[in-house]
């Protein structure tokens, strides 16, 4: 990954398989860093999680970073619904009461961008540069359980008509194996996910559930990006499981035309 700070500007990563790609995608990892850099303020992206006004100056100014406007994203459930947007349609809210639940995933065609929040979960960015077609998803450990990317993946080609062999796909910064200790899995996890298990405490490695899943739908290994960075490990990210209460956010966007 490579990282873009510029003056005035929040910081944020980007997925050279993405940079790389023909057309390139517009995307960015933020992270918990604002535009005033370190004992500036937090850059939290979610209504649910911070002073809204806030949140507002947070979400034009990574907008404007990544020369995107009229951002879409949505109060996350946790689930596994997938919400296609028709063309040229937005659902930019600006405040708490606007943002629409149910949904953890977001298809987008050209002139739309998208974002989800996040604290230890993934985000999960599959683009078609053929058909110039995006899904965005928020997979935690009920989304692996759902198979949420998966479904994501295959809504994507069905509905656009995008060929999984030439999806891209990137896994943001997300709690890892090192982290993940897990011991009402039997319970709550599916047996088919218990063999990401690490026997030796109970850890699981979603990341590796991840790339199964995508494989699973034709998604190549080789067009898979994941820089296994664990936003535990990492204080530039919120971290649920370390007790933050901000979200950074994956924003990616279609180029129009």
């Amino acid at each position: 990954m490579q990282i873009h700070a510029a003056q005035g500007r929040p910081p944020y990563w980007t997925f050279g398989i993405l940079d790389m790609a023909a057309p390139p995608l517009a995307h960015g990892v933020f992270t918990r860093e604002g535009p005033e850099g370190p004992g500036g303020g937090e850059f939290n992206l979610s209504f649910e999680n911070g002073e809204p006004a806030s949140v507002l100056r947070n979400l034009d100014a990574a907008g404007e970073a990544l020369g995107l406007a009229g951002i879409s994203f949505l109060n996350q459930a946790h689930g596994d619904g997938i919400l296609e947007l028709a063309p040229g349609e937005r659902y930019a809210p600006r405040s708490p009461e606007e943002t629409r639940r149910g949904f953890d995933a977001m298809i987008a065609g050209p002139g739309q961008a998208l974002m989800v929040k996040l604290a230890d979960c993934q985000g999960v960015i599959i683009y078609s540069p053929e058909t110039r077609s995006l899904a965005l998803v928020h997979s935690g450990w009920r989304g692996s359980a759902a198979n949420v990317v998966g479904k994501a993946a295959r809504r994507l080609a069905g509905l656009r008509g995008a060929d999984p062999a030439g999806m891209l796909c990137c896994v943001s910064p997300s709690i890892g194996p090192c982290c993940m200790e897990f011991r009402g899995y039997r319970e709550m996890l599916p047996e088919s996910l218990w063999r990401y298990r690490d026997p030796a405490n109970d850890h699981f490695d979603f990341w590796a559930a991840t790339r199964d899943q995508l494989a699973a739908e034709g998604v190549p290994d080789s067009n898979i990006e994941n820089p296994r960075v664990c936003t535990r490990c990492s204080p530039g990210f919120f971290s649920h499981r370390r007790g933050d209460r901000g979200r950074f956010a994956v924003i990616a966007g279609v180029a129009d035309g």
